[in-house]
């Protein structure tokens, strides 16, 4: 069953004809237990700029801010759940956004329900390509402990090569997985 908030999200994306898929905590819960209740979403870096604007203009959504790569906004139907709108470009290091969101979108995600979800690693790696990958590592080990195999950690890795991303994400991986390794987890540790 799709939560309430992505359906909320989903309904406008439908009406507004933006493609999108659904990133983060909502797409790690396809997997593993979670208790988020926002929604991220990750947009084509040329349908960035139409979506905030068309979301600007939607009824029943109040923007909070930008960043020029993330956007949020408050679907009020809700209870102001928080929906923040990503550029594909923020990840794609020496790619375009377009491959990015083509990549996500073709190898990285699964339709649900109608609702496109992308995978746990894809998630992991742009957690990871963050500023405040430290607080999302900790994500990392808690969705691991949830249930997500560690093992999809060497699929992060492999996104990273193929963006030209493994500078920043070679040492980020090798904290998340000494994390995985602490006496408390040690039957999380990767293969």
């Amino acid at each position: 069953m799709t939560e309430s908030e992505v359906e909320a999200a989903d309904a406008i994306f439908r009406r507004r004809g933006i493609p999108y898929v659904v990133i983060g905590g909502q797409a790690i819960a396809r997997t593993a237990a979670t208790t988020t209740r926002d929604v991220d979403v990750m947009v084509a870096t040329a349908d960035f700029r139409r979506t905030l604007d068309a979301l600007r203009a939607e009824p029943g959504i109040a923007f909070d801010w930008e960043d020029g790569t993330l956007a949020r906004f408050r679907i009020l139907g809700i209870g102001g759940v928080p929906l923040d709108i990503l550029d594909a470009a923020t990840f794609a290091g020496q790619r375009t956004g377009v491959e990015f969101f083509r990549f996500l979108s073709e190898e990285h995600s699964e339709e649900v329900a109608g609702i496109r979800y992308a995978s746990p690693e894809l998630v992991w790696y742009m957690r990871l390509m963050t500023k405040r990958w430290r607080a999302y590592a900790e994500k990392i080990v808690t969705n691991v402990i949830d249930g997500v195999p560690a093992s999809r950690l060497d699929a992060v890795e492999s996104i990273g090569r193929r963006f030209g991303t493994m500078g920043a994400l070679k040492e980020r991986l090798a904290y998340v997985r000494e994390e995985l390794r602490r006496p408390d987890l040690r039957s999380l540790e990767p293969e």
